[in-house]
């Protein structure tokens, strides 16, 4: 009961002529009173049903929303592992295309892919290249199950479009499927693909990209000049003096202010011995950087940029210790040493300018 009903009440209760009078002065007030407050208790009992259905309301909707993002989230992964999926069919239906033209070439319906002629005195790779082991593991398959899709290793590569911009006679030294040949196509960049493995050869041909099969030291030779030259994934797969004579005549063909990108497997970052390098059997070394770097000085470069790809590192890391300790900031840079090492990226591009 209320404070007013209980006054109202004690009133009532009173009993003489002072009573009387009051009953009789305020009786009225106090009837209208005890209906405004049974008013305001309606209406606050009212509100009170009002907010907890809307409580009830917004908790369902909460309830809905975390739903539809929980669908959202599965659905975009859902996208993303059907995405994944059709590249590897496409990476697959790629290679039966090229086993298909292996086969019409066994029947006689067409031609192989030639071989560039090479200039005498060059170092041809194709002396030194490990046949038997591209052919036993059909390399082609094997990059489209390790590298990763076609569209993946072109979205990585789009870090060195700034270094090609505006040139007009680019190769790429060693093209594989042609991922770059592909980008460069994409911004108009005049560029031209060598590679020793004939089915990569053939399929970026029917992609509509220009191609040749040939040993790409010894065809950059015979340019006269270009001002772009791409070399990536490929001199982990050569031997010292072929990766010197690749930065000699690089420096020699490359017009002033041509631009030479080398991307190779990063030595310094100890999960590469654990992840990518020794699972291609054709790999000879890593390169370190630094090494790198002094073939590219020797051959008469002198503005060389080191980029450690941010794309390539593993998604780990070691946490930052967050405690009182003595020497606890000491520990926590060496640590932090140390996760550069084990997680550092995975990938180094060596970025030659001649100036």
């Amino acid at each position: 009961m209320s404070k007013l009903k209980e006054n109202i009440a004690q009133i009532q209760a009173q009993k003489g002529w002072k009573a009387t009078w009051k009953k009789k002065l305020f009786g009225g007030i106090y009837k209208a009173l005890e209906a405004a407050q049974e008013d305001a208790e309606n209406r606050e009992h009212k509100f009170a049903e009002e907010k907890r259905i809307l409580e009830q309301q917004l908790a369902e909707e909460r309830r809905i929303l975390e739903q539809l993002r929980n669908d959202f989230e599965s659905a975009c992964v859902n996208l993303r592992h059907n995405n994944d999926t059709l590249d590897t069919n496409r990476s697959e239906l790629d290679l039966l295309k090229v086993q298909m033209r292996e086969v019409q070439r066994g029947q006689g319906g067409r031609q192989p892919v030639k071989l560039e002629k090479t200039v005498e005195n060059q170092t041809v790779l194709a002396k030194k290249m490990p046949e038997e082991t591209y052919q036993a593991i059909e390399y082609f398959d094997f990059e489209n199950h390790f590298r990763g899709s076609v569209a993946h290793i072109k979205k990585m590569q789009e870090q060195y479009l700034p270094y090609f911009s505006g040139k007009q006679h680019v190769l790429d030294l060693g093209c594989g499927r042609g991922e770059f040949l592909s980008l460069m196509h994409d911004y108009g960049i005049q560029a031209k693909g060598v590679d020793l493995y004939a089915p990569y050869v053939e399929y970026c041909i029917a992609q509509g990209l220009e191609a040749v099969c040939g040993d790409g030291i010894a065809y950059l030779a015979q340019q006269e000049q270009v001002d772009g030259i791409f070399v990536g994934q490929v001199v982990e797969h050569l031997q010292t003096e072929q990766i010197v004579r690749l930065c000699e005549i690089a420096y020699e063909k490359l017009s002033q202010g041509g631009c030479m990108v080398i991307e190779t497997p990063n030595p310094t970052s100890l999960s590469i011995y654990t992840n990518a390098f020794y699972i291609d059997p054709s790999h000879i070394k890593p390169v370190h950087p630094l090494t790198m770097q002094y073939y590219l000085e020797k051959a008469g470069f002198q503005n060389i940029e080191i980029l450690y790809t941010e794309s390539s590192k593993p998604d780990r890391h070691i946490p930052v210790l967050r405690c009182a300790g003595e020497n606890i900031e000491e520990f926590n840079t060496a640590m932090q040493q140390v996760a550069q090492m084990l997680y550092g990226s995975q990938d180094y591009a060596a970025i030659a300018i001649k100036t």
